[in-house]
């Protein structure tokens, strides 16, 4: 298996196997999303599994142990063919720009400086606000060059190349002209220090819209 695809696999089937179809593919879109934007790893397994070298995860699943159990089969086949399609250019457009997402049962103070996108599945999916949220500043390239699937360790494990695959992003109708002649890209806005996934945080209100 495409080491693309396989680390897509693994953040739809360990993040919501379980979920509908739209649920999935809200997932897959974000794990997209991120490729194609400066704050986050331009590869595939370098999203899925960014953080997993330290002891805060951008998905949960990549630290908590979760990947030691066996996936179960047709759970995982389903999982495959959504990432499959995602890999070969078909976009989940009602996910829009959406780079972050959560379950129902937290509301995580990072989601303050969000907006929402939409509910799809168990989570909450949102994107940055003012410029970093809009399609001008999902501008990154996917160049291949795949690290191995797996949770991170020290030292980097080397990247190898794989063929080239597509990476679409979920873009609404272009912004305004004037929105679009900013002539250099604002400084990325700084991750949380928290997991943008983990789900660590309790109950404090409700999401943004």
């Amino acid at each position: 298996m495409p080491r693309a695809l396989q680390c897509l696999t693994s953040a739809v089937y360990y993040e919501a196997g379980n979920e509908p179809d739209a649920g999935q593919r809200a997932v897959a879109q974000v794990v997209l999303n991120r490729v194609r934007h400066p704050a986050f790893p331009a590869t595939v397994c370098g999203v899925v599994f960014q953080g997993s070298d330290h002891p805060r995860c951008q998905f949960s699943f990549a630290c908590d142990g979760a990947m030691a159990r066996t996936p179960a089969p047709a759970v995982w086949l389903r999982a495959r063919r959504v990432a499959a399609r995602a890999l070969t250019g078909e976009v989940f457009a009602p996910v829009g720009l959406a780079t972050h997402y959560h379950t129902y049962a937290v509301t995580p103070s990072w989601n303050r400086g969000l907006v929402m996108t939409g509910v799809f599945g168990a989570h909450f999916f949102h994107r940055w606000k003012g410029w970093w949220g809009t399609p001008a500043a999902f501008r990154d390239r996917y160049m291949g060059g795949e690290p191995l699937p797996g949770p991170l360790q020290p030292p980097a494990l080397p990247a190898a190349a794989i063929p080239s695959v597509t990476i679409p992003i979920a873009a609404p109708p272009p912004p305004a002209p004037a929105a679009m002649a900013t002539p250099a890209a604002p400084a990325a806005p700084a991750l949380p220090a928290d997991s943008q996934i983990l789900d660590r945080w309790k109950d404090s209100g409700q999401p943004l819209r």
